[in-house]
């Protein structure tokens, strides 16, 4: 019997095949172990083009389905079949750049004592504001009852994941991760003239999306005190309820989005991008003139040993 994905990747496509090969193969050049991902292709039945594209590094599988299904039933199609101790949501769109992605990611979750993380990379356009491709274990999708409700046309979907985790943040368990130095180029960009890339909704579909996720907050509160009645191992009834007010007393999911609600974990400055290296050295030399060699060891012990940095 063949071992168990370490992790699935869920990627619905249609019609877009030359992207989705560029995806497959940034995934086979980066990964550090491409042999223990699954890649789910979730795939219309009438896209014939999709159904054709394969890696031959990759666990390519393909989950096929009636056209006309929402993302989020897309999303649900792909996490029924998958087998992976952990899932991510992807697009075709994207083409992946760090080396070593996977096996940075999976030594995020490992510092937890517990399967309750949320791991989210930088896609160059929202950076650290949205977990845009969120990983996650499969025991809190087995917790939330699947990966996300399969209303969701086509947004909201990142924003319902990661709110459960801003949740449990405001209840004091920061469980999410970002790696602004695991980069996952988000190809879907406009050009904004003073914003330079950006990433634009489809208004209309968003209309039909944003109600939907305010109308499930009272189910996403409920859903973060069980995965942290999970993460505890059990909480006494008055504790809950404490819980529960203080969950019932925030109204605006999105001001749950303050600085500090997640662990920000930076590579080596020695592996990021030149202009961040060059940063860092910067960094170093002025620590140095300030607080001597002994200043600079403390402060590299420090970053060592650091969760955030």
């Amino acid at each position: 019997m063949p071992p168990r994905p370490t992790c699935s990747l869920i990627v619905p496509t249609r019609g877009r095949p030359d992207q989705l090969r560029r995806f497959l193969d940034s995934v086979a050049a980066t990964a550090s172990r491409p042999k223990s991902l699954e890649i789910l292709l979730v795939v219309d039945a009438d896209d014939a083009p999709s159904l054709e594209v394969d890696h031959p590094k990759l666990d390519v599988k393909y989950v096929v389905g009636p056209p006309g299904r929402t993302m989020g039933a897309l999303n649900n199609t792909g996490y029924a079949v998958s087998t992976g101790e952990y899932v991510m949501l992807l697009n075709d769109d994207v083409v992946i750049r760090t080396r070593g992605w996977d096996a940075t990611a999976l030594a995020c979750f490992r510092r937890f004592p517990d399967p309750i993380a949320l791991v989210h990379v930088n896609d160059t356009l929202i950076r650290d504001y949205l977990c845009t491709f969120p990983m996650v274990s499969r025991t809190f999708c087995e917790l939330a009852g699947g990966i996300c409700p399969t209303g969701y046309r086509r947004y909201r979907i990142d924003d319902h994941v990661e709110d459960v985790f801003n949740l449990l943040a405001a209840l004091g368990e920061r469980r999410a991760v970002y790696l602004p130095d695991v980069v996952f180029e988000h190809m879907n960009a406009v050009i904004h003239p003073q914003a330079g890339r950006v990433y634009m909704s489809d208004p209309d579909v968003l209309a039909q999306d944003a109600p939907l996720f305010d109308a499930l907050f009272p189910a996403r509160k409920e859903l973060a005190l069980r995965v942290l009645d999970y993460i505890e191992g059990g909480s006494e009834p008055s504790v809950t309820a404490a819980r529960k007010e203080m969950l019932g007393a925030i109204a605006d999911p999105f001001a749950l989005r303050a600085p500090g609600r997640q662990h920000v974990v930076r590579a080596p400055w020695w592996k990021r991008a030149p202009g961040a290296t060059a940063r860092e050295c910067v960094r170093v030399r002025n620590c140095y003139r300030r607080n001597g060699l002994g200043g600079l060891a403390r402060a590299v012990r420090r970053r060592l040993t650091s969760f955030d940095g």
